[in-house]
């Protein structure tokens, strides 16, 4: 099994007990050592605590499995950080978002709506001209981030 897969399986089993939830993992090649990365979040967002307790429990499995040294990092998403799952789309709705589809066309608005597949953003006002709706299938994005706004 790869170890992308395997981390992936240990995480799950760590956090199937909380209302965390994997976001992603990567893993990065470096001549010196491997840098593993993994994000974590919950609904109601994550504490320190929690990432710490899950990268004790990882890296102790993690032990067992990889020889050489590697950087073992366990954290939230940031806020700049693209949006992958349906379960962070629901934690924003209410908030803007800057939506750039597979063909590179960009659109901003609030996340109103989310379902199983799709979700759907009301576009920003255009010269005090108020657009429709518009709906995004999850398989046409290429990336999703929220606005970060300081109002």
């Amino acid at each position: 099994m790869p170890l992308i897969d395997s981390i992936r399986e240990i995480v799950e089993r760590i956090i199937a007990e909380s209302d965390t939830y994997l976001v992603d993992v990567l893993v990065s090649e470096s001549k010196i050592r491997k840098k593993i990365t993994v994000f974590v979040d919950s609904d109601a967002g994550i504490l320190v605590e929690e990432c710490s307790r899950i990268s004790q429990q990882l890296g102790v499995e993690l032990d067992e499995i990889i020889e050489i040294a590697y950087v073992l990092e366990v954290s939230s998403p940031g806020a700049d950080t693209p949006l992958k799952l349906e379960r962070q789309y629901r934690k924003n709705i209410g908030r803007s978002l800057k939506v750039t589809t597979l063909d590179g066309e960009e659109f901003k608005g609030e996340l109103t709506e989310v379902g199983a597949g799709e979700f759907v953003i009301q576009p920003e006002k255009k010269k005090k001209i108020i657009q429709e709706p518009k709906a995004f299938k999850y398989s046409d994005i290429k990336e999703a981030k929220v606005i970060i706004s300081f109002k």
